[in-house]
């Protein structure tokens, strides 16, 4: 029997210890302080929905998303890229790699506010922030889900993705340590595309090593030139026009809500030794939250062989 990511806190398989557990994380986590000064570890926390910005699509931009100290003591604990590649070795240039929460919270090793951190950003309490700045904005994306699950957002039954637990949820989240490898020769690590099908919200936390000095891997927000057509989750650059850029810079965040309209890119990266380096917040549906018209077939020629890939991410 596999083991949902709070039980790694507890030899007890209860649901009452699952969700003691996620308060007290989140109790923690509100109530931390950071360098003599009240600090928070949730960067949507001290959003509203005011901040949220509609075009391209709905999106959020903090930068400083955490105070100083605490981003410190984070970026400076993130796991080196030996831990997210597991003992592989042919991953290549340019790649994304991953450590999800259950993954990272199995980890005796891993540092007790990076533990908060996850199990907060997995949590019940997490989602209802989520629904508090992007709710309005979920329900213009997605006008049927909630009748379809039978509950309001806010009441929506939250699980850990990749647990037994999730099989009976609402809504799957996950938080992510994610690395994008060295580069040796100028690419992107992820051009235009929107998130997989089952992805209504995503959002980013940059932790740029300070000896990065590679230009390009910025986040481009893009809109369509014309009615939205896919391969798979990825899109035909001339189809869509860049309009916005999010620099890729230290403790920014970026959060928006994952549809047809949400097409974003990774600018290209310049040769480094250094990886690219951020945290990924998900969350998922049960099957598929949208169904994005699809390229003819003649249409399809036009494709890259990586397009043909899609990533479970």
């Amino acid at each position: 029997m596999r083991r949902g990511a709070d039980d790694l806190f507890s030899n007890r398989d209860d649901d009452t210890v699952l969700r003691r557990t996620r308060q007290a994380a989140a109790s923690r986590l509100i109530h931390c302080r950071v360098d003599g000064g009240a600090g928070n570890v949730a960067p949507l926390t001290a959003c509203s929905a005011a901040g949220v910005a509609d075009s391209p699509f709905p999106h959020l931009v903090r930068t400083d998303a955490l105070p100083d100290g605490l981003y410190e003591r984070l970026a400076s604990s993130f796991p080196g890229l030996a831990a997210l590649l597991g003992g592989r070795t042919d991953v290549g240039s340019n790649r994304a790699v991953r450590r999800t929460a259950t993954a990272a919270l199995a980890d005796p090793a891993l540092p007790g506010l990076w533990r908060d951190f996850l199990a907060y950003h997995t949590s019940a309490a997490y989602w209802h922030d989520v629904v508090r700045v992007f709710g309005a904005h979920l329900r213009a994306a997605f006008p049927d889900l909630e009748r379809r699950r039978g509950r309001a957002f806010a009441d929506w039954r939250v699980a850990v993705r990749g647990t037994e637990e999730a099989e009976d949820a609402d809504v799957r989240l996950d938080c992510q340590f994610v690395m994008n490898t060295p580069v040796v020769a100028r690419s992107s690590v992820k051009t235009p595309h929107v998130d997989r099908y089952d992805k209504i919200f995503s959002a980013l936390l940059y932790m740029r090593d300070p000896a990065d000095r590679a230009a390009g891997s910025d986040l481009d927000l893009y809109a369509w030139r014309r009615a939205p057509r896919f391969l798979k989750h990825r899109v035909l650059e001339h189809d869509v026009e860049r309009v916005a850029t999010v620099p890729y810079a230290a403790n920014t965040y970026v959060a928006f809500v994952n549809s047809p309209r949400a097409v974003h890119g990774v600018s290209p990266r310049d040769p480094t030794t250094v990886p690219r380096r951020y945290v990924n917040f998900v969350a998922e549906v049960p099957g598929r939250a949208f169904e994005p018209p699809q390229m003819g077939r003649l249409q399809r020629l036009w494709r890259r062989p990586a397009d043909e890939a899609e990533e479970r991410y």
